[in-house]
């Protein structure tokens, strides 16, 4: 531990030279001696000493009480107040500038170690309190954002869920009073749109449910021995089976791939919505694909699209729940599957990027170690 930095600040040189050698006795390390209130300021800036020795009447137009006011103003820096004059009114404007000690000449060599180490003690205690309440007020900040937050995802989840609640409503609500009267061609539309919004319904509820764990690190996370080839092909197949012949998906792997120790179920859940969205977000068809290589120790997934592209100015909040483009017209989504992709790279210790141009189409690129730490 290096030695605790002193300044003087003392008019008087045999004071003074006196003063640095008990402190260097005592194993302080004097870093200047100074006689004028002043030079003192000068020297506290540029010396930054762990504690300042304030003599109280000095030479030249500013004293030691006017000089401590500018240096703690400026930093935060103790001072302990020397003096061989007691008086009431010198004691009360010392007590003002709120000074971590008071040593009267001429000065004990054990009172001014104690005093000394009082004055520093007080001052890491102080230090310390202040960073705890500064922490606290980052907190409070941080909880009221969160809390904020979180009434507006609600909001916004609840408007989420009103249509296709809706649309089983009013389909119930048709059924149960003209089903009697209505074609059985046209039972089954009602009942169809029934089940695709019931369907809806459970994929928010599995996106927000996902999510909401992940926030809040509840997201089980269990790492275990993955062939990446097979998994994704098995992926690229499930998809595919569900895929109009406007779509192609394509998988391709880019030199040797080893086993990983990867979280299935989340890289599931990465690589679907990553995939479903490259999909969704190509109306006019094209080629949705998926790439897997190694570089730099990480295991990276590529998956690119040439849909409708996202605007610039929404690429840094695309990952933030139900931020969706300006551009999807009525194309539908809740906004959450990038989030819920960022949360599993996030478990994994990963990066994502991406690169995007309206109307050519998009390209997310997914990096995760090949070690988790």
């Amino acid at each position: 531990m290096s030695p605790i930095q002193v300044l003087i600040v003392e008019d008087e040189q045999l004071v003074a030279d006196d003063l640095r050698e008990t402190l260097e006795d005592l194993g302080y390390n004097v870093i200047g001696l100074t006689a004028t209130g002043e030079e003192a300021i000068i020297d506290a800036e540029s010396l930054l000493p762990d504690l300042v020795l304030m003599d109280i009447r000095l030479a030249g137009e500013m004293d030691g009480i006017t000089a401590a006011n500018v240096i703690q103003s400026r930093s935060n820096i103790p001072i302990v107040y020397l003096t061989a004059n007691a008086d009431h009114a010198t004691l009360e404007r010392v007590k003002a500038t709120q000074p971590f000690g008071y040593i009267l000449k001429p000065f004990n060599e054990k009172i001014l170690a104690t005093t000394i180490e009082i004055a520093l003690s007080r001052h890491a205690a102080e230090a310390e309190v202040q960073k705890a309440l500064v922490a606290a007020q980052e907190d409070k900040k941080t909880a009221e954002y969160q809390s904020n937050l979180k009434s507006q995802y609600l909001c916004i989840a609840a408007h989420e869920f009103r249509n296709p609640l809706t649309a089983i409503k009013l389909g119930t609500e048709i059924l149960k009073q003209y089903g009697h009267k209505l074609p059985d061609q046209n039972k089954q539309i009602h009942l169809d749109r029934i089940a695709s919004a019931t369907e809806s319904l459970n994929d928010l509820l599995d996106s927000i449910l996902t999510l909401g764990k992940a926030e809040v690190g509840k997201l089980d996370f269990h790492p275990e021995g993955l062939n990446l080839v097979d998994f994704c092909q098995e992926l690229i197949n499930s998809l595919q089976a569900n895929l109009t012949k406007q779509h192609s998906l394509q998988f391709t792997v880019d030199g040797e791939i080893d086993v990983a120790y990867l979280d299935k179920k989340i890289l599931w859940h990465l690589l679907n919505n990553l995939l479903s969205n490259a999909i969704k977000y190509s109306p006019r068809g094209g080629i949705v694909s998926l790439k897997l290589y190694r570089a730099e120790n990480h295991f990276c997934f590529q998956v690119q699209d040439q849909g409708i592209g996202i605007p610039q100015d929404i690429q840094s909040q695309i990952f933030t729940p139900f931020e969706r483009g300006k551009n999807v017209g009525q194309i539908p989504g809740t906004g959450l599957g990038l989030a819920i992709v960022k949360q599993c790279v996030d478990i994994h210790g990963g990066v994502i990027t991406v690169n995007s141009i309206v109307g050519q189409g998009t390209t997310f690129l997914v990096k995760l170690p090949e070690h988790l730490s």
